[in-house]
């Protein structure tokens, strides 16, 4: 059984696949992602490596800068979280 600390650790590994998934889609590096979400980009970085636990607030600014709702964004984290248990 998973505990909630080990569930969540995947769940922002599962955040940073999506981002730069996404990103990389686009063509976009992460400077410029920094600069449409309004975000460090150092941040995106370790956002990407699953190293940074982003507030609802930053994950919004993502999915702004990446052109996609921020439900189709949490949506995809569940698929990804999904695809590995």
């Amino acid at each position: 059984m998973n505990t909630p600390r080990k569930s969540h650790t995947h769940l922002y590994k599962c955040l940073g696949d999506v981002v730069a998934a996404r990103r990389k889609t686009l063509q976009m590096s992460q400077q410029e992602l920094a600069q449409k979400a309004g975000i460090d980009r150092a941040f995106i970085s370790n956002i990407e490596q699953g190293k940074r636990n982003p507030s609802f607030g930053a994950v919004a600014n993502l999915a702004q800068g990446l052109r996609i709702r921020y439900s189709r964004l949490i949506s995809k984290c569940e698929e990804c979280m999904n695809s590995v248990a």
